[in-house]
């Protein structure tokens, strides 16, 4: 009667080929989860840049806007954090939002009352 079974080669080479296809997966993976954490950032600047625009069609001014009035103050708003949203630069005609990253995923953004929008490098 013959023996029915994998040999231990057979298992080891299983196991080095699925080695060799995480080792490719998981860093493009990674990539993904960042670009998708970077555009939700963008689109949360998006929305405080709304609220000061509904501040100032009161007030005419943007001083005395805060964070916490105009839009939350961390993005995602819920979830773990991956960005920490602060206003700057708040004059009577301009404001600046700040997007700075929480842990090592994205970079700095900026985006200002014109609309435009800057990446830090």
């Amino acid at each position: 009667m013959m023996a029915k079974g994998y040999t231990l080669i057979e298992l080891m080479v299983v196991v080095a080929i699925i080695g060799i296809i995480s080792a490719i997966a998981y860093p493009s993976y990674q990539s993904y989860t960042c670009d998708t954490f970077i555009g939700q950032g963008i689109a949360d600047m998006k929305v405080c840049a709304l609220g000061m625009e509904r501040f100032y069609s009161n007030d005419f001014t943007y001083v005395g806007a805060t964070i916490g009035d105009v839009c939350s103050a961390v993005s995602p708003t819920q979830g773990t954090k991956k960005f920490d949203l602060t206003l700057s630069t708040l004059t009577q005609t301009n404001f600046v939002v700040t997007a700075t990253p929480v842990g090592s995923c994205g970079t700095t953004m900026t985006l200002d009352a014109a609309g435009t929008l800057t990446v830090a490098p």
